[in-house]
């Protein structure tokens, strides 16, 4: 059986697939199209949620989460991990009306927290615990020509444990 070095890889995996999967995002009317990490495709979803990225416009390489380990037992193997993921929902009309993507991107987030709060499988057995879930975010705006766009950059922190 291999070590397991960091949580990190499973719980983005994780998050990326309940996010996708839930009827308040992935599969919503109108949907939030979910990534994991950058996209690759030229087309414009016009409500969007990434995991494991910090900013969607560039075009170099990007946190996708952050990682602290500590001992946890006596001995070298078990280990406390705090993991920090990175996200980042997006709302993008083609009109001018920043009020309401504004509310579109908020409303991507309080999905996502309800989800936070409702999860009872430890996020797949990759976590203790959320250390607090939610931390961090920011609003960003910009009202181009190509119409009003709303982001929120935010984390979600959790508490886990590796080996004995």
């Amino acid at each position: 059986m291999p070590t397991i070095t960091s949580r990190v890889p499973a719980l983005i995996d994780y998050l990326y697939n309940l996010f996708n999967t839930d009827l308040t995002l992935g599969t919503a009317t109108p949907p939030v199209t979910v990534y994991d990490g950058p996209v690759t495709t030229g087309l414009d979803a016009p409500l969007k949620l990434f995991v494991g990225l910090t900013d969607p416009d560039n075009k170099g390489i990007e946190p996708a989460a952050d990682f602290t380990q500590s001992w946890a037992a006596i001995g070298r193997r078990g280990r406390n991990e705090q993991i920090t993921i990175h996200c980042v929902a997006e709302a993008w009309s083609g009109v001018d009306d920043t009020r309401t993507m504004r509310v579109a991107v908020y409303a991507i987030i309080a999905a996502v927290e309800t989800l936070m709060q409702a999860d009872t499988t430890q996020f797949g057995g990759n976590v203790l615990f959320p250390d607090p879930g939610m931390t961090t975010g920011q609003l960003l705006q910009l009202n181009p020509s190509t119409g009003a766009l709303a982001r929120v950059p935010f984390d979600l922190t959790f508490r886990s444990r590796i080996g004995g």
